[in-house]
């Protein structure tokens, strides 16, 4: 027997309680499980009733097909590691970690639903606005918009450089099939070439080149959610310290806020690891983004010599190619940060309405919720550091020279003056 998750308890929920945890992150996953990464039923339904994980079905067959490519590119690109070559083992070796993670979150996936469908039950003071939902899903299609054709203006450059040292004045044959083995050395140095070949490695490329962007928006989609129940929340304790009479119970005001902070708990607990490897991997592509610019590295090419190459990395196709990316990376970057800062800051509001109570309604209740605000630490985390704005912004008030918001600007203005001058010379 195959083994299967439900989402139980679901059957007295009406149509006109949506939940709203499904509705936020539905859209997103979709996207992973198009391209092979989460094998969860029940996405394309508005409600959560037919949420499951289940071994024995078409999706899992495609992940499990999925997981082994990841496997043989990450395989391929440790032995060029063994080369001098580390951007590849980085590029496939997170992919494939993110790949892991996503398929164990695949599997607490029905868990998690219930807990937030039981949590956004108890919230009977609440009401949250479905632009909420709205907001999250076009955020998932624009980034995810964003990274194809950040993908199809890197293969085009690719593509513009390979003709440009082939001398060929249009795609042929002979240009694609250079183009794949100059794009994956890793690959074709140990197997022969051939277009199904190609096209499957291609594939597997693809997929990587989806979870770089994934994580990110699906973090940021999850903190929108988070945010946006603590938003309401607060807005009701406000509202709710200024009254001497008919004002909610402050027990169960502070009962929502712990239930809220138990949901955090329990999606940090899933998400963790994703978030630590999603600030990773973003790092570590700006500053390769910013080296390889400002060295002009290029992966070489063995039609191509050095001037060829520096004339190929000085035209208009690597200057729009390399600015988008690179803006695309920092606005990703900046959108997980923020989003996921957010948590924090909403967390950490009702503090101050709390403490604004009159002394005539002033009971146990308010003082307890008083300490659990105090002494409550709650937001997203990576494992070992909590994503707060105090974390994010640590590095652009250091006193060390070589690390703040200025010397990266100074950078970035004279990398571009450097490519214009390269359009000019071209």
């Amino acid at each position: 027997m195959g083994l299967t998750m439900k989402v139980y308890g679901l059957s007295s929920r009406s149509p006109d309680e949506p939940c709203h945890f499904h509705g936020c992150l539905r859209h997103a996953l979709r996207f992973a499980r198009w391209m092979g990464f989460f094998p969860v039923q029940g996405l394309g339904e508005a409600s959560p009733e037919g949420i499951r994980f289940k071994i024995k079905s078409l999706y899992s067959i495609y992940v499990i097909a999925t997981f082994g490519g990841q496997v043989v590119m990450s395989y391929f690109s440790v032995m060029l590691f063994f080369q001098s070559e580390v951007t590849n083992i980085i590029f496939y070796g997170t992919g494939l970690i993110s790949a892991i993670l996503l398929l164990k979150l695949s599997q607490q996936w029905p868990a998690l639903m219930t807990k937030a469908v039981e949590t956004e039950r108890s919230l009977t003071e609440l009401t949250l606005d479905n632009k909420v939902v709205v907001r999250s899903n076009v955020l998932a299609y624009l980034f995810m918009a964003l990274a194809m054709v950040e993908h199809i203006l890197c293969t085009s450059f690719n593509i513009k450089f390979v003709m440009y040292c082939l001398q060929e004045a249009g795609i042929t044959n002979n240009v694609m099939e250079n183009y794949v083995e100059h794009r994956m050395p890793y690959i074709f140095n140990y197997i022969p070439y051939s277009f199904f070949s190609a096209l499957f490695f291609e594939y597997l490329c693809l997929q990587s080149t989806f979870l770089w962007s994934f994580n990110d928006i699906l973090i940021a989609c999850i903190s929108i959610y988070i945010t946006a129940y603590f938003k309401t929340l607060n807005a009701v304790i406000a509202t709710n310290s200024k009254k001497d009479k008919d004002a909610i119970p402050w027990s169960i005001l502070r009962l929502h806020y712990s239930n809220l902070v138990k949901l955090v708990k329990e999606i940090d607990d899933n998400i963790s690891s994703l978030i630590l490897l999603s600030f990773f991997t973003d790092l570590f592509y700006i500053c390769l983004q910013l080296f390889n610019s400002l060295h002009r590295n290029h992966v070489s090419f063995k039609y191509c010599d050095e001037t060829q190459t520096n004339q190929a990395l000085s035209s208009p196709f690597y200057l729009l190619y390399y600015l988008y990316s690179f803006v695309f990376i920092v606005l990703r970057a900046l959108m997980l940060s923020l989003f996921a800062s957010n948590v924090h800051c909403a967390a950490l509001e009702p503090v101050y309405s709390v403490y604004d109570v009159p002394s005539t309604v002033y009971d146990n209740e308010v003082r307890r919720f008083q300490l659990q605000l105090h002494y409550t630490e709650v937001g997203l985390s990576g494992k070992f550091f909590y994503v707060t704005r105090n974390m994010i912004l640590k590095y652009s008030v250091t006193p060390n020279p070589y690390y703040n918001v200025s010397t990266t600007l100074a950078i970035i203005v004279d990398n571009g003056r450097r490519c214009f001058k390269g359009i000019r010379d071209y």
